[in-house]
């Protein structure tokens, strides 16, 4: 796993009119850094823990880039010492490109993967661009700083990590602030958990609201090991045991801002625990995955569930020794389903069904219903009516 710290670095104001405030950070741990950039104290403190593989900074040609230099032991200040003084002095005007890029280099000799990116604060699209572009591919712990800077820079910075998190594997995600408003004899660390909480609750269900994929909404709900429930239910059986397991924990969430969240699940899943019959489940699965436009298993799924009904009514109670219930139920139809509309609701949903499986349209009549959403959706609702009479 690779760990990427992301800070932020203004201009800052301290007494002599330029740069920050030399302030004493105190870390979760009792460690306390004296810096004026609140990055080289969260480096150094991270350090002490973990590898850091790259630093990306971001500021503008005016920002305090000299004060990274607190973030190098004291014995090796000196070497940079002639360069420090000429970066200084550039900030006051704006840094050329030239000497930030030395300043840089320099850098890295005792601060490895550090990168200085100067940015126009109003070119939103930057952080997201650039993230996409340089982030690595393997799986990433992102440090996230967001103490100095334009106020609206770590809010884009922050949903620039959101989005990404869908093309980048993001595992972790931390945020710190060093809060010098708060200061007495140091300033307060406060690393902010309970965003990467959020993180991490928005981004799971987003991914079960679409695709109907529990298992890692509920892991972030504190319920573990629901990945073969959710695999028994794809597959069309019934883990009654296991999901009255889930829908009891999810009714003993008691934190406020997880219960709307607890109860929208529980109200999905609660068909599926109470329906009996396979084909009232597979009904219930067709209108939830219709629901969240997967209109391929929603159609497989009503097709199914109306065969197995069609068969009930002529009688049959063991489904399953029909190896080819199409043909079985071909010359059967009229005997079933004894009104017009009925017959040509199927035919359609049949030929839907196969066309969409096997991307084979041999009937033009199917046209619609393959190409147009709403037809589809007409088709769907109709097919829902024909399950209900068939039920009667």
């Amino acid at each position: 796993m690779k760990n990427i710290l992301l800070s932020i670095i203004g201009i800052g104001r301290n007494q002599s009119g330029k740069g920050y405030i030399k302030t004493k950070y105190k870390f979760e741990n009792g460690q306390t850094y004296e810096t004026a950039f609140f990055g080289s104290a969260l480096y150094r403190y991270l350090f002490n823990e973990k590898n850091i593989d790259k630093w990306y900074i971001f500021g503008t040609d005016k920002s305090s880039w000299s004060e990274i230099i607190d973030t190098i032991d004291e014995d090796y200040k000196n070497n940079l010492e002639e360069l420090y003084y000429k970066v200084w002095d550039e900030e006051r005007s704006g840094i050329s490109k030239n000497t930030l890029n030395e300043w840089q280099e320099k850098l890295s000799n005792y601060i490895p993967g550090i990168e200085l990116i100067n940015i126009d604060p109003l070119d939103y699209k930057f952080y997201v661009e650039f993230l996409i572009k340089n982030l690595p591919d393997d799986e990433l712990y992102i440090i996230l700083d967001i103490t100095h800077g334009y106020r609206f820079m770590p809010f884009i910075l922050s949903f620039s990590i959101m989005y990404i998190k869908n093309f980048k594997k993001i595992v972790d995600l931390d945020i710190y602030y060093g809060a010098l408003e708060m200061k007495g004899d140091e300033a307060p660390v406060i690393k902010i958990d309970f965003i990467n909480e959020l993180f991490k609750l928005t981004t799971s269900y987003e991914i079960y609201k679409y695709s109907g994929y529990f298992p890692e909404i509920l892991k972030n709900l504190g319920i573990q090991n629901t990945e073969n429930t959710y695999f028994q239910i794809e597959m069309n059986w019934r883990p009654q045991k296991e999901l009255k397991e889930i829908t009891a924990k999810l009714d003993n969430i008691e934190e406020s801002y997880k219960t709307l969240c607890a109860e929208n699940i529980k109200k999905e899943l609660q068909p599926l625990l109470e329906k009996e019959l396979l084909e009232d489940r597979m009904i219930e699965r067709a209108k939830y995955f219709f629901e969240k436009n997967q209109y391929l298993k929603s159609l497989i799924l009503i097709y199914e569930a109306i065969t197995i009904r069609m068969l009930k009514r002529l009688g049959i109670t063991k489904i399953h020794d029909i190896p080819n219930r199409k043909e079985f139920l071909r010359d059967k139809i009229p005997q079933i389903l004894k009104e017009k509309w009925m017959q040509d609701n199927f035919k359609i949903l049949e030929g839907v069904r196969n066309s969409a499986v096997h991307g084979n349209i041999r009937d033009s009549s199917l046209y619609q219903h393959i190409k147009d959403r709403e037809k589809f959706s007409e088709l769907f609702k109709s097919s829902l009516i024909l399950y209900e009479k068939l039920k009667k």
